[in-house]
């Protein structure tokens, strides 16, 4: 799949390729599915605990179970068929957010059952997300790769700008029953762009040998070769500063919303969709200097700009002022992102890509279980203000970390 003859000169030459745009457009639908089922999840368990820890207990159970599937997730991605895996998974997820939307509707009131069914998506996302990061490089050319990570950095955050909207909307409306029906059916976009990409056309750097029964033979293998990869090694590291510090807050916007700003829950929604929005405002942006500027630089400044929003989110006086701190929050989140999934994809060998997606997702995955148990303790103890200023503090002292240790200029490697 040679590029295009103008591709240089195109803002967004991923686009140029049938097989992304197909990806790209079913997955912009069905991940504003993923987000509603967020929205519900913590909104529900809200309503039948009213605690914060609770919260931070459902996050953990969605969470945990991506954790445990780590290893088999990126050997499965490097040795079976992606676009079957994405197939496979996204079917599971319809079924189960309709067996939620059942419960609901069944008058199931008990927190436990609930965790249960959001460890359940839990594995499944366990699964499908190294290797849909990994089927990113398989829709385009090398030479297209940093915009097409860009641009699907884009795709998740403008899901996360509208799903969240949408879904505090149907709850507000109809309930958080039909909001999951809305989630099954919001998966058929994906499941149809992935039956009409071209096969043929993909770009794959997997191995046809199946390796049965050596998943933590594999995985040993790949931590090796992060360890031998300061670049790789320095990225996972800034993605679990911000998984610790950052994203557990983000569980806690409902508490936020219904006790702090006293909030209905369409304006929950609202802003909940306020990161999204933040990050399509700056997308254009980000996807047309893919692969450009000083990686080291951009991180320095994601990292110190993400605490010092989540600092303005946390003391925020009024509504308004939290939803504009979400806005820079997002807008942060994805120049992260983007920047540190480019350095892994551009600086990883095909034949681990799946593998070490993996072990960068473990980033998040290693650490956020833990993080959203203990940020959900703290707030229900000292209170949501003092512990979000203090977690955007930490991530800023560890951007500049990062920096002075020298550990941040290997993102600029080759």
């Amino acid at each position: 799949m040679p590029p295009g003859p103008r591709e240089s000169q195109s803002r967004f030459p991923a686009l140029k390729y049938r097989n992304f745009r197909l990806f790209w457009t079913g997955g912009i639908l069905t991940n504003n599915g993923r987000w509603i089922r967020m929205v519900v999840s913590s909104w529900v368990m809200f309503a039948l605990t009213k605690s914060a820890a609770w919260v931070g207990v459902s996050a953990f159970a969605g969470s945990i179970p991506m954790l445990l599937m780590n290893p088999f997730s990126g050997w499965a991605s490097d040795n079976w068929n992606r676009r079957k895996i994405l197939l496979v998974a996204n079917g599971i997820q319809a079924v189960t957010a309709i067996v939620m939307a059942l419960a609901w509707s069944s008058g199931l009131k008990s927190p436990w059952p609930w965790l249960g069914l959001i460890a359940a998506g839990g594995f499944i996302n366990g699964v499908r997300l190294p290797v849909w990061q990994a089927f990113v490089a398989e829709c385009v050319p090398r030479s297209a790769l940093p915009n097409a990570i860009a641009l699907n950095s884009t795709q998740f955050n403008a899901a996360r700008a509208t799903g969240p909207a949408v879904g505090g909307l149907i709850i507000g409306t109809l309930g958080p029953g039909w909001a999951l029906l809305v989630v099954a059916i919001l998966h058929l976009p994906i499941a149809v762009g992935l039956l009409l990409i071209d096969t043929d056309q993909l770009v794959s750097g997997q191995s046809s040998e199946k390796k049965p029964g050596r998943i933590l033979e594999g995985y040993k293998g790949a931590i090796r070769y992060v360890l031998d990869a300061p670049g790789i090694r320095t990225a996972i590291l800034a993605v679990s500063f911000i998984s610790a510090f950052a994203m557990p807050l983000t569980q806690q916007i409902v508490v936020f919303a219904e006790d702090v700003f006293k909030v209905s829950p369409f304006w929950f929604g609202i802003l909940s969709s306020a990161q999204g929005i933040g990050g399509i405002a700056v997308a254009p942006v980000v996807a047309i200097m893919a692969g450009r500027g000083v990686r080291s630089r951009i991180q320095l400044g994601s990292l110190v700009g993400y605490g010092a929003a989540i600092v303005l989110f946390a003391l925020a006086p009024k509504f308004w002022v939290g939803f504009l701190a979400l806005l820079l929050i997002g807008g942060v989140h994805l120049v992260s992102a983007t920047n540190l999934n480019s350095v892994v994809q551009l600086q990883v060998d095909d034949e681990v890509r799946g593998s070490v997606m993996a072990l960068y997702l473990m980033g998040v995955l290693g650490i956020m279980p833990f993080a959203n148990l203990l940020m959900g303790t703290l707030i229900s103890i000292l209170g949501p203000r003092p512990v979000g200023a203090a977690a955007g503090l930490l991530l800023a002292v560890g951007g500049v970390f990062l920096y002075t240790t020298g550990r941040l200029f290997h993102l600029d490697d080759d």
